[in-house]
């Protein structure tokens, strides 16, 4: 039995690295992976999925995981494998009869994990086709005849091992060595001597040394040792010459791969304590949009995100979203395209309830950033960028919009929208639209939704993005009144 990926099925990269700019995906894997640098990990951060299958495929990875038990059974094992991993890299640079022992500890410490690994979690209710089949991989492993010969040899290396015990004496320059003939444990007379200074409950930790601490009194000790105790030494030195090779390049894949899983988790876990919800996504086939509560994840992390909705039964598709200043419009549109961006990727999504389409591609059209190089101006990168859009764009594409055709008259933008969304519409495509042009929304064919002011403040903004008609005004409008600057008080003033 071969070991198929834990991932399923890898993604195609995307192929703009302006969706993941403007959507501020590298913010967002940044921010789940933390110091981790695996370039694997990055790389599956800019790989969404082609298919819903292998979206699902993930995402019932995830349901398993998410019960406490397997996560914490998982996460055990992939310690160990790597613990593993860490003794076989020192071996690579240790004085030689000291990689004897490396070698074994690695082969110990493998066994074990996949051994308890197996125990644990088949005594849970695990149902992913992902976790299921690497179990399957798992019990053939061990049921192998290589894999019981390796136990048995290394176990009888650790009684061999276990043998050796010494007395050491330096004086000088010379290094004196004799076996172990009883008297004081000085282990532990240390241990009672330090017991005093324990406060509280006390976690043992396991003490790694490394090549970089050995001298020549640790090879000396060494050699006198495999003089003392040659059968023993003989012992380990079969084991490392029968076995080679200890750990199973599809177990070591797995403990690799899964940190996908586990470190999502992990940054899921942290904003789930502060209140914030996350869901496995459902796809819809028949074009519906019903997302509840959805918020950007980066505001979370600071505590000031304001969950949102957005729904249609997919009769029609484009939003138009327009309102006050700086009223959370742009961040609704983003934080609605990372929902769909990550569960595109297998992930559960930063929302209370997720029903999708699983579009096959996302597309932005972001204000251009300004470039003296460009010769092009900014109302004619937007058309570009429209046009281009436009090409690639089917019933299965999300396009978000943020203020296109900004740098124009308002009613120049209100025509070059218009033409826009309906090209938009012809194709059967998906489209939240941010504008500052109220009669966009007045379309017949949109969805009007409304960034709205506060309850308590009107002059300030909820960040509450709800449907409605656009308003009748604009937030300067409103300012300008409370600080004496409107029309009727400018022309009192010059009177």
């Amino acid at each position: 039995m071969s070991y198929r990926s834990i991932l399923g099925s890898r993604g195609r990269r995307v192929g703009e690295d302006q969706v993941l700019y403007d959507l501020r995906i590298r913010e967002l894997a940044s921010e789940i992976l933390g110091r981790e640098r695996d370039e694997l990990l990055w790389n599956l951060f800019q790989e969404p999925l082609d298919s819903v299958d292998a979206a699902v495929y993930r995402l019932d990875v995830f349901r398993d995981l998410m019960n406490e038990s397997v996560y914490t059974a998982v996460e055990r094992f992939v310690e160990k494998v790597r613990l593993a991993l860490d003794y076989l890299e020192m071996e690579k640079d240790a004085f030689e009869p000291h990689k004897l022992g490396l070698h074994l500890d690695a082969a110990l410490t493998y066994i074990e994990a996949l051994e308890k690994f197996y125990d644990e979690m088949t005594s849970l209710e695990v149902r992913s086709q992902g976790l299921r089949g690497f179990m399957g991989y798992i019990g053939e492993i061990i049921r192998g005849t290589r894999f019981k010969a390796m136990k048995e040899r290394a176990l009888e290396a650790k009684n061999a091992r276990d043998k050796i015990r010494i007395r050491v004496r330096i004086v000088g320059d010379k290094v004196h060595v004799w076996r172990f003939d009883g008297g004081e444990d000085l282990g532990k007379i240390i241990e009672k001597l330090f017991a005093r200074f324990r406060e509280g409950e006390v976690k043992k930790v396991r003490y790694i040394p490394t090549t970089s601490g050995f001298s020549h009194i640790h090879a000396a000790i060494l050699e006198g040792a495999f003089k003392l105790f040659r059968d023993e030494y003989e012992t380990l030195k079969r084991f490392r010459e029968e076995f080679p090779k200890i750990l199973d390049e599809g177990v070591v894949a797995f403990a690799r791969e899964v940190r996908f899983y586990l470190l999502y988790l992990k940054f899921m876990k942290s904003l789930m304590k502060r209140g914030y919800a996350f869901t496995i996504p459902r796809f819809t086939l028949d074009g519906r949009i019903d997302v509840r509560g959805f918020y950007n994840i980066l505001l979370a992390e600071k505590g000031v995100a304001i969950p949102n909705d957005i729904s249609t039964d997919g009769s029609k598709r484009i939003f138009v979203v327009t309102g006050m200043n700086s009223g959370g419009k742009t961040t609704f549109a983003t934080s609605f395209g990372q929902v769909v961006y990550l569960a595109k990727l297998g992930l559960p999504v930063p929302a209370e309830r997720a029903e999708i389409p699983f579009f096959s591609t996302i597309a932005t059209a972001y204000p251009a950033r300004e470039d003296p190089r460009e010769s092009l101006s900014r109302l004619e990168q937007d058309i570009v960028r429209a046009v281009d859009i436009l090409r690639r764009a089917d019933g299965s594409t999300l396009i978000i919009a943020n203020e296109l055709f900004s740098t124009t008259t308002s009613d120049e933008g209100y025509v070059l929208s218009k033409i826009f969304l309906e090209e938009v519409r012809k194709r059967g495509s998906y489209c939240v639209f941010v504008t500052f042009i109220p009669q966009v929304a007045s379309l017949g064919f949109v969805i009007s939704m409304v960034a709205q002011p506060s309850r308590e403040d009107p002059t300030k903004p909820s960040y509450k993005i709800l449907p409605g008609p656009p308003p009748s005004e604009y937030m300067a409008v409103r300012i300008a009144s409370k600080y004496g600057l409107s029309y009727k008080e400018l022309k009192a003033m010059v009177k």
